[in-house]
């Protein structure tokens, strides 16, 4: 991610007993690049339509786009016209109806998805963060919160850099799990929100400050009579015990010593999650990463196996390199490039310096990586041109 606070892929303590999610491709809608390239006159059509007075042609169309992100992975067509369509979800979102808004949200969240950790990112970030996080403090409609929450945490997953971002985030979705215990839905909705971010970040960069009081928050959610509710609050609570630093959530030690790992997760362990991607399998046995897993299937629904064999993004995340499509005409590919550098830093200067080399959009990291996903995406573009004729 633009933002990462730690090593998606870092070892957890893992769990013996084993959960099987298996998806059917039989079950899954895809969308070949071939369809995809073939449909980029219609998404064309689709962005000028965002342009029109009619407020009913600016909802299908955008209702169109949403379908399109979501069931294929459409990088180019996003990163080409990355600005007009930030800006028009951002304009539908303030000034359209209430549908027109939802859906405005909802496509700023699939935005971020399918861009990825590009130059765009932080821009995507920047721009709606602010509004997102306004928004929740004005917003009464229960659907339009959860997509709100959706959109706030995707994008500072994707775009916010730094940890002040991230943390900036999360206090906005903090404050209003607090603030609007009337409508368990959206509360739900934020606890799953809170938790995504919070599964970015190492023990060692979670402030003493912000969430004092967030284990005994979350133990009396565990009383609510709402199964969304309790799902979210016991994930939040396991999630915080495998970090390992109560003292930055406790607030409450009585609350601390009344609940274990065995309390929250069955035996006490973290289950091993598969899931299909084509003739390949995507083992997740960590519990940040069956968060964050769990976090996009939803955000992605049926298109999210698609999404797993193109979307970069993804692949970063879940540290996956999808098999090669073998083509009709033999095409010399050279195996994945990988970026890497070997900097010494002193340990009193790490953590600043980490963030520096492997977050900064100007680092040779990060322009070195971009190198090279701009490489590989035109050698798969080659291959799918071959398998063409």
């Amino acid at each position: 991610m633009g933002r990462k606070k730690k090593n998606l892929c870092q070892e957890s303590r893992k769990g013996g007993k084993l959960a099987i999610d298996i998806d059917s491709d039989a079950d899954i809608q895809e969308c070949t690049s071939a369809s995809a390239q073939s449909g980029s006159k219609s998404l064309n059509h689709l962005l000028e339509q965002l342009y029109e007075k009619k407020g009913s042609t600016r909802e299908s169309a955008l209702s169109s786009i949403i379908q399109r992100s979501s069931l294929g992975y459409q990088y180019q067509f996003c990163e080409k016209n990355f600005a007009e369509l930030l800006y028009q979800c951002l304009k539908s979102f303030k000034r359209g109806s209430s549908k027109e808004s939802c859906l405005a949200v909802e496509a700023l969240g699939l935005l971020a998805i399918n861009i990825g950790c590009d130059e765009n990112s932080q821009e995507l970030y920047k721009e709606s963060a602010p509004v997102l996080s306004e928004a929740l403090k004005t917003e009464s409609q229960s659907k339009k919160l959860k997509l709100i929450l959706d959109c706030l945490a995707i994008v500072t997953f994707v775009g916010g850099n730094e940890l002040d971002e991230t943390e900036r985030s999360m206090q906005s979705i903090w404050d209003f799990m607090h603030s609007r215990t009337d409508s368990k839905e959206s509360q739900s909705a934020a606890v799953f929100s809170w938790s995504f971010l919070l599964s970015t970040m190492d023990s060692w960069s979670i402030s003493y400050k912000h969430w004092q009081g967030a284990i005994p928050f979350f133990k009396n959610l565990l009383e609510v009579d709402h199964e969304s509710t309790l799902i979210g609050a016991k994930q939040a609570l396991a999630l915080i015990l495998e970090l390992g630093c109560l003292e930055k959530f406790e607030g409450d030690t009585s609350a601390t010593e009344e609940i274990n790992v065995k309390n929250i997760l069955k035996d006490g362990r973290v289950p091993e999650i598969y899931v299909k991607v084509g003739k390949q399998i995507l083992k997740v046995d960590t519990l940040p990463q069956q968060i964050q897993l769990n976090f996009l299937k939803r955000l992605l629904g049926s298109g999210f196996v698609v999404h797993m064999k193109e979307n970069e993004l993804l692949h970063d995340v879940f540290k996956f390199k999808p098999e090669k499509r073998q083509s009709g005409r033999e095409l010399y590919v050279a195996e994945r490039d990988e970026a890497a550098i070997k900097l010494f830093v002193p340990d009193v200067r790490r953590e600043d310096s980490y963030q520096r080399i492997h977050k900064s959009q100007n680092s040779i990291f990060v322009k070195a990586r971009t190198q090279i996903r701009n490489k590989n995406r035109d050698i798969k573009g080659e291959e799918q041109w071959c398998s063409e004729d």
